[in-house]
């Protein structure tokens, strides 16, 4: 013996005008619902797709600012081959002013 309920057709006419006016309001209140949903569903997904090209977007900024404060750390290095580093007094002037736009662009990212 099975214990399930099978779907019975149901003849709208035949029910009371209460009823149906509640069914009617049931059915308006799940379509705008789901309505309502759909729409938060298109806006989540529109605005995931915007925060992932901005990520991407980050991404190669930041990949860019690491490759030009490795090429800084070289021409440090090739400049200055002994304990310290000895530059002319505009050149450290340039370097330190690069080396800080990198690290607050760095650290906007962060």
């Amino acid at each position: 013996m099975s214990n399930s309920v099978e779907p019975q057709a149901v003849d709208v006419n035949s029910l009371p005008a209460g009823e149906l006016k509640s069914l009617e309001a049931g059915f308006k209140l799940l379509w705008e619902s789901a309505r309502r949903a759909a729409e938060s569903l298109t806006r989540l997904r529109e605005e995931k797709r915007g925060l992932q090209e901005t990520v991407e977007r980050m991404e190669r900024e930041l990949d860019q600012l690491r490759r030009e404060a490795a090429q800084l750390k070289r021409q440090v290095a090739e400049q200055s081959p002994g304990d310290g580093v000895k530059l002319a007094g505009r050149d450290r002037d340039v370097l330190a002013t690069r080396v800080k736009e990198l690290i607050a662009k760095l650290d906007a990212y962060l």
